[in-house]
């Protein structure tokens, strides 16, 4: 579900409520001076990204429930807590699902909302797993090359497609953009899995069996390892461990192998009357020296000795 939401309000309740739109718990306590709050929020259920501008001093205690509040101080002064720990806000910084409450002058504050299991299942999805528990373990990122990725990331997600509305409400960009924020979110702070599931599917032979199936029975045509996931009814990551497991070699190795297979028993049939190349090109090998080499290490002979016999 889209959410596209944009308001603007002087009354201290009111705004409360706005903001309770994206913190289901939050509770602004005080303001000082002349009151002015303006809330944008835009993105999909589960991950948004939301701006907040607060024109005199404020303080609020929210309560993250099964949210991670990813944020970009934009201006003002900020000071913020996250269960118990204070977070830098001259960096960008991560509010942990939990308990936070913050002190605020003139806040222009972006922040990128993402549910706890959105984040989880991502994670599980790139391991190839079934489901995985989260653990937070700081509230900045994990180098200053993933804190530059991550501020890239933001900047063209909000920038380039949330705040554009024709891009943002064209479907399939907008699901990848928010897609890959939620990929740099885990790459890029210290969001660790404390436990991991495998799938019935991966722990059972009977998928990556498939996989094999598809592979020696295409094994003349371009595979690529997205494909023969695909085939399997797996995720890339499930292929590929499953491949190691069962044959002791990722899934273009096995390709190979089977490749290799085939040319020399061609080789072999032809007795003379092929050209290498042509048995080469049949069973997908492009570069030539590269098959010879391959051939060499697999069978102990060049392919040409394997013709001449």
């Amino acid at each position: 579900m889209i959410v596209d939401e944009s308001f603007r309000t002087t009354s201290l309740g009111e705004a409360e409520s706005i903001t309770r739109r994206i913190y289901p718990r939050a509770e602004l306590r005080e303001s000082r001076g002349a009151f002015l709050y303006e809330q944008v929020t835009r993105g999909e259920e589960g991950v948004n990204f939301t701006r907040f501008k607060v024109a005199s001093q404020m303080d609020i205690a929210v309560d993250f429930d099964g949210v991670a509040a990813f944020g970009v101080l934009l201006g003002g002064q900020y000071a913020a807590e996250s269960d118990g720990s204070s977070v830098d806000p001259t960096q960008p910084f991560l509010l942990t699902p939990g308990s936070g409450m913050s002190h605020s002058e003139k806040l222009d504050l972006l922040t990128v909302n993402i549910g706890a299991d959105v984040l989880a299942a991502a994670a599980a999805r790139q391991l190839g797993v079934d489901k995985v528990t989260l653990r937070f373990e700081r509230h900045g990122t994990v180098s200053p090359a993933m804190r530059a990725h991550w501020l890239h990331t933001v900047n063209y997600a909000w920038n380039s497609v949330i705040r554009v509305s024709e891009v943002f409400h064209t479907e399939a960009v907008r699901d990848a953009t928010l897609e890959a924020v939620v990929t740099a979110a885990l790459a890029a702070f210290p969001i660790e899995v404390a436990h991991a599931a495998r799938t019935s599917e991966l722990s059972s032979s009977s998928a990556i069996r498939r996989a094999q199936a598809f592979v020696e029975d295409n094994a003349d045509q371009s595979l690529t390892v997205a494909q023969i996931a695909e085939a399997a009814r797996l995720s890339v990551r499930a292929v590929q461990l499953g491949f190691q497991r069962e044959f002791g070699m990722p899934p273009m190795s096995y390709l190979r192998q089977v490749r290799l297979k085939a040319a020399r028993a061609e080789l072999v049939a032809a007795g003379g009357d092929a050209r290498v190349a042509d048995v080469a090109r049949r069973w997908a090998f492009v570069n030539l020296g590269r098959f010879a080499a391959h051939y060499r290490a697999r069978f102990g002979e060049n392919p040409t000795d394997t013709l001449r016999r």
